[in-house]
C-alpha cells in the first residue's frame, strides 16, 4: 500500500459529516467503494453514484490527518483480514491480508463438477434407442 492509494476527506452528510479514508487497494463489489467512516469507526461500502458527490478532500479545519491515520490503520487491519485487498503495483510488497488470502485460495479444493460414466457400447446403443422411442 502507498500513499497514493490512499486518499484522507471528508463525507458530507449533513448530521452524518465524516472524515473518511479511501484506500483504493481495497476490492469492492461493482460500482461500490469501501471507504472507512470514522465517525462509525469501521469501513462502509458505498455506492460511488451516490457518495462520490458527497465527498471533499480533508483540509487542516477537519481532524488532524495524523490522528485519522493512526484510526484508518488499526481498522484496516481488522477490515483486511476478512476483506480481500488486490496488490495495485509491481513494485510494493504484498501485506500480511494479501499472503493471508492467496494462502486461504491454494487451500480451497477444485472440485470437478463434470462426471464421466464408462458405458459400454451396447448400453449406449440401448440408451439411444430408448430416446428415439
Amino acid at each position: 500500500m502507498s500513499s497514493k492509494d490512499i486518499w484522507y476527506g471528508i463525507l458530507v452528510a449533513g448530521e452524518k459529516t465524516s472524515p473518511v479514508v479511501r484506500d483504493t487497494t481495497l476490492d469492492a463489489s461493482e460500482g461500490k467503494v469501501w471507504l472507512y467512516n470514522h465517525l462509525r469507526k469501521q469501513f462502509i461500502e458505498y455506492s460511488k453514484a451516490i457518495v462520490e458527490p458527497k465527498l471533499r478532500a480533508l483540509t487542516t479545519g477537519d481532524i488532524p490527518q495524523k490522528d485519522l491515520d493512526e484510526a484508518f490503520k488499526a481498522a484496516l487491519k481488522a477490515f483486511s483480514s476478512s476483506h480481500k485487498i488486490r496488490i495495485s503495483s509491481d513494485t510494493e510488497p504484498a501485506t500480511r491480508a494479501v499472503k493471508k488470502i492467496v494462502k486461504d485460495e491454494e487451500d480451497d479444493i477444485d472440485i470437478d463438477t463434470d462426471i464421466d460414466i464408462e458405458i459400454s457400447d451396447d448400453e449406449e446403443e440401448e440408451e439411444l434407442d430408448e430416446l428415439d422411442d
